[in-house]
């Protein structure tokens, strides 16, 4: 039987640096590259570990943690590592003070990265008599690379926006984690390329900048695979969960562009007030999105208790999807 875990609360850290459309001068994205009204750029200097010790900071004073005693596991994903080769957490541990039994630096999975997550802190859980899991998500693609005056004009550019987001999970069944589903899709690991116009690889000294590289076959492909993969992934959640798609109170997905938001909520036939949507304010905040939304929904009222909360999304080119049900029952 899988150990029981409850998420107890997210919180966010937002960049103070807001930029809006005319930051993005010529470029012309349409479709799922059509630009958010605002979005959020990492000030110059800023570490993705500062963001993580901020949003990590909310949670503790709103819960009353004290980390050295409450933080058994420290789960991190980052879009951009501050030092190449070494993850954030270690570095996150020694900030807030926390003496983990384990440090995982998670540098799959994207989008979905804080769904699959919780699935490892539930697995270190049950294997080590590990309690307690600090999980947090950095998004800082877009004021790093996204933003480089090479890269900028291109269509896809204006849609990133940075955030960082965090998650309390405690092994026990207050606010419980009623399903969890992962699926890895290896035949598509490698539709989601790196380029650079000078043509050398990532990891050689280069005259451009590195961009993610957008055929238009490429995208056809992508928009085909997160309409399908998202409602199917969600779906097997609500199964494990012996629950209907008429009990979703809150569906909460990574925030890719408005098109997928449309299209996953229809094909769950739900209302667009039971599916939260910060892609306006914030842009594709990556896996940061869900945390970062299921701590909007929770200060604004949108999600009560009892409510039926579902995760869920996709990432990069159809490669990883994920889903959980969490019966929310705020501390």
């Amino acid at each position: 039987m899988n150990q029981p875990i409850s998420l107890i609360a997210t919180a966010s850290y937002l960049p103070e640096n807001v930029v809006d459309r005319s930051f993005f001068g010529e470029s012309k994205g349409g479709g799922i590259f059509r630009a958010p009204k605002e979005r959020r750029h990492v000030a110059e200097g800023e570490t993705a570990v500062d963001m993580l010790e901020r949003a990590t900071g909310k949670l503790v004073d709103r819960l009353g943690l004290v980390p050295r005693r409450d933080v058994d596991i420290v789960l991190t994903n980052v879009s951009c590592l501050d030092i190449p080769f070494t993850g954030c957490g270690a570095s996150l541990s020694k900030r807030i003070g926390a003496s983990p039994q384990w440090v995982v630096d998670v540098q799959n999975s994207g989008c979905v990265s804080f769904v699959y997550m919780m699935a490892l802190a539930r697995s270190l859980m049950a294997s080590s008599g590990a309690r307690t899991a600090l999980v947090g998500n950095v998004q800082n693609a877009a004021g790093r690379a996204f933003a480089h005056p090479g890269n900028r004009t291109r269509p896809q550019s204006s849609v990133p926006g940075d955030a960082c987001g965090v998650g309390y999970l405690v092994a026990n069944d207050a606010s419980p984690v009623r399903s969890i589903v992962t699926h890895a899709y290896g035949d598509y690991a490698d539709d989601m390329r790196i380029k650079s116009d000078d043509g050398k690889p990532w990891w050689e000294p280069r005259t451009t900048p590195l961009y993610i590289d957008f055929t238009e076959e490429r995208v056809a492909q992508i928009v085909s695979r997160g309409n399908a993969l998202v409602p199917a992934v969600v779906r097997e959640a609500l199964q494990a969960a012996e629950i209907g798609a008429g009990d979703i109170d809150l569906l909460v997905t990574n925030q890719p562009n408005l098109v997928f938001l449309r299209n996953w909520r229809e094909a769950l036939l739900l209302s667009k007030e039971k599916h939260v949507d910060t892609f306006e304010e914030h842009g594709n905040t990556f896996g940061a999105a869900i945390p970062v939304s299921l701590e909007r929904a929770a200060l604004t009222g949108r999600v009560k208790k009892g409510d039926h909360v579902v995760l869920g999304g996709f990432s990069h080119a159809g490669d990883y999807a994920a889903s959980a049900v969490v019966h929310w029952q705020p501390s």
